[in-house]
């Protein structure tokens, strides 16, 4: 299964709160740590910035999704 990048977490608990989302409409997420946050994640703990991943065949239904919660937030 091919793998798209959807964004970028500012940390742990906004990934939990997007992933968590996107799993209760069935969309399976990935999480990656890139380049030098792979290390600082052992240091400073939950607040390194990492990226949210869905499957390719899913990333519009992804995006709408996160962009239908992040206006109901404004």
């Amino acid at each position: 299964m091919a793998w798209e990048k959807l964004c970028t977490a500012a940390n742990d608990l906004e990934a939990d709160m997007i992933a968590g989302l996107l799993n209760h409409a069935g969309i399976p997420t990935q999480r990656k740590y890139s380049g030098i946050n792979r290390c600082l994640k052992v240091i400073m703990g939950p607040v390194v910035a990492l990226e949210i991943w869905v499957p390719a065949a899913r990333i519009q239904e992804a995006r709408e999704i996160l962009a239908a919660f992040t206006q109901n937030q404004a």
